[in-house]
This record gives structure tokens, sequence and C-alpha cells, in this order.
């Protein structure tokens, strides 16, 4: 067996590296995130539940669904909550199928810091948006691989993708499809949080 190339660079393995990568890209967008949730004297928490409330609540916005969705317990998650009714952002309510149980939902003024997110997303987006169609679905595919292997591994508690739905098959062709829609999906179709979302170890 030949000696390593001594003038071959060196470092982390590339599994590393790709995780050293998704962590940078997470605190980019948190960085541009805080300056908006500075401006409105947010926590970062109270910032990341009226994200998931506006963009991609769970399928009952009830604040135990909340707590688990952010991996915080629910007495954390209540806390926030009542600061952000306090602030006019969001109203909390009695659900009316069940009156022991709290549902959360944007006020306005909540809509309107979204907004603010958004424009903040922007940038993110619009260097995402600059990849070849081609590249950016090959992303969102090993992106939602990521996500199944990390389900499966605990690290990830919530997760309404296609990947870990169980209506999601896989043709021989490897095509996707969804059996609930019966609908055949194309990669860049693949959903990261679907309302239908029913967990592969659910009951039949």
């Amino acid at each position: 067996m030949s000696a390593a190339d001594p003038d071959r660079p060196t470092g982390p393995a590339l599994p590393a590296k790709v995780v050293d990568a998704l962590a940078r890209l997470a605190r980019g967008q948190r960085a541009h995130r805080q300056a908006v949730a500075t401006q409105h004297n947010l926590t970062p928490l109270q910032l990341e539940l009226l994200v998931t409330l506006g963009q991609a609540p769970p399928p009952e916005p009830l604040v135990g669904a909340l707590a688990r969705e952010l991996a915080v317990t629910q007495p954390t998650a209540t806390d926030s909550l009542r600061s952000l009714e306090d602030k006019g952002l969001v109203t909390r309510g009695p659900d009316p199928t069940d009156r022991r149980r709290t549902t959360v939902a944007l006020t306005p003024a909540g809509t309107a810091v979204l907004d603010q997110v958004a424009t903040a997303d922007r940038t993110m987006l619009d260097a995402v948006a600059d990849l070849p169609a081609d590249r950016q679905e090959a992303a969102l595919g090993s992106l939602l691989d990521l996500i199944a292997t990390m389900v499966d591994a605990g690290i990830v508690d919530v997760a309404r993708t296609c990947t870990t739905c169980h209506h999601h098959r896989l043709d021989d062709n490897g095509s996707h499809r969804c059996t609930l829609l019966e609908v055949s999906l194309a990669p860049a179709e693949l959903r990261v949080s679907c309302p239908d979302h029913r967990p592969l170890a659910a009951p039949a």
C-alpha cells in the first residue's frame, strides 16, 4: 500500500464537512432573524413559535404540539406564548373540541412580524434560487433523506416530510408517490411540512 501523499490536503471527513456546513447555514439564518427578534424584544424561542405558527403549524395548533415541534417542555412553550400574547402577537383560547386544551393563533400584528422575517430570509432564498434547478432538487432530496435518518436516530422528534410519511412510496423506477392523494411527485414537489403527514410508525 502506497504512503499517503504528503502534499494532499488533510482535514475533516466529508460527513463532518456536511454537518459543519449545515450548522453554518443555520447560524447564518439565526443571525438574519435575530435582528427582527431584537426589534420586537423577542427571544429566539418566541420568534420560532411565531414562525412555526405562520409557516408550518402542527395540524392542531395546541400548546403541547408546538412544544414538541420545537423540542422544548410544555411549561417553557406556555411561558413564551404567554409573553407573545401580552405583546399582542398571538391569541390563546380553549380548543372548541376539548376545552381542557389551549389553541394558539397569530394576530395581524404577529403576521406583520412574520413578514419581516420573510424579508430577513430573502437573501438565503435568493442564494438557493440562483442554483440550477437540478442542484436545488438534489439538495432538497439529500436534506429530506438526512431528516429521515435523524428521525430514525431520535435526533429529530417531529418531521412532517414526505420521506418520513406513511403515505410515501418510492416506485421501482425511483419516482415518488403519495398514496393519500394518489399522485406522483416530482422531486421539487416533495414537502418539508405536510398537514396530512402520518408518521411511518403510525398504526394502520
